[in-house]
């Protein structure tokens, strides 16, 4: 069978529009297998000037285990290179570092597999996080964006969080994360956006429990956020509660979730949680029924519209027969999602 964006008679692919295209159909349209993580790091990658994944990566130290700790300490802003960090914890000491290309690997229930404690940034390309005891997800054979069934990881196979422990910020691009619940890395400051763009997270771990609270990017649980930029994810597995996980009582502002495939969780995407946001930009993205879904694609009554600066633009369902998320049906692809509820629109949200 032919990729989707590829034509039988040998001309140069056609690129597939998001609301046609799925993680790993064979487009390459959503960040997926094909393009992230460190074996499809590329030449040049964040403009470093290094080359392109080597076929191999370098031990960081002989005799790493899951069954110890790891301390890294870099000379504040080092670049770290086509690495492979295996531990029970990685504790990671040192200023605006950059990760290329790097693995890191571990199991370490219901506790972080990675502690940062940088003042300014840390930033992560073409890395790849994930379970130690696998080499793909449990579940995705890797021609789905997620593992359509449960349990996914078992609980003592994974890890919980990857977190930062100061103020860095964290910059993450093309990262394949996954067998976890949650990257705790999300609030940004005045002048230092957390960004997160063209990463793959997915497949969450022990989503047949409730020992773990799945979330995608997040959680963030005190409010008072942002700014944040969220553009050309895939967030999508089966879980229980968000895959945007804005999640406190304070005020957030300034947050741009834009072109993003969405899939699954409990209520995908939440923002507050007492119409507590204000200039939210949410523009472009796809909204799939491919995963099953506990309760709806919007967590409360988070928008406030126009009124505080916010933008709802473009935001449609993606539906096929046999989809996980059966309030949708194929009648319902291409429509409109508003912000109002989780019915379908022939016309855009304008208010």
């Amino acid at each position: 069978m032919l990729p989707a964006s590829a034509v039988a008679d040998g001309e140069p692919a056609k690129p597939v529009p998001g609301i046609d295209a799925r993680p790993n159909d064979g487009s390459g349209t959503w960040p997926d297998f094909s393009n992230t993580g460190y074996a499809n790091t590329p030449a040049n990658a964040g403009g470093l000037g290094l080359g392109k994944y080597p076929g191999k990566l370098t031990d960081h130290a002989p005799k790493m285990s899951d069954t110890k700790p790891l301390t890294l300490r870099f000379p504040d802003n080092s670049v770290i290179s086509f690495k492979r960090f295996r531990a029970l914890k990685v504790y990671i000491y040192g200023d605006n570092l950059t990760f290329v290309g790097c693995l890191f690997e571990g199991t370490n229930p219901d506790d972080n597999l990675i502690q940062i404690y940088s003042d300014t940034s840390i930033k992560f390309l073409y890395s790849t996080f994930k379970p130690s005891s696998y080499s793909r997800p449990p579940g995705n054979n890797g021609t789905v964006s997620s593992a359509h069934s449960k349990p996914g990881t078992p609980f003592k196979k994974s890890w919980q969080y990857a977190t930062t422990m100061k103020e860095a910020v964290a910059v993450m691009d093309h990262n394949d994360i996954w067998g976890n619940a949650g990257m705790q890395m999300v609030t940004g400051f005045p002048g230092r956006p957390s960004t997160w763009t063209n990463n793959y997270i997915h497949d969450m771990a022990d989503t047949a429990r409730d020992v773990y609270h799945h979330d995608g990017i997040g959680p963030q649980s005190e409010g008072d956020g942002g700014p944040m930029t969220v553009h050309h994810n895939t967030l999508a597995s089966v879980g229980n509660t968000n895959a945007l996980a804005l999640q406190g009582n304070g005020m957030y502002q300034n947050i741009k979730f834009t072109n993003n495939y969405v899939s699954g969780w409990g209520y995908a995407v939440s923002i507050g949680v007492t119409n507590n946001a204000r200039n939210i930009t949410v523009t472009d993205n796809v909204f799939s029924a491919e995963l099953e879904q506990l309760y709806g694609f919007l967590y409360g009554n988070f928008w406030s519209g126009s009124s505080r600066g916010s933008t709802w633009r473009r935001n449609l369902i993606q539906a096929r027969p046999g989809d996980g998320n059966s309030n949708y049906s194929a009648a319902d692809h291409g429509k409109y999602l508003w912000p109002t509820g989780s019915e379908t629109h022939t016309t855009d949200y304008k208010g």
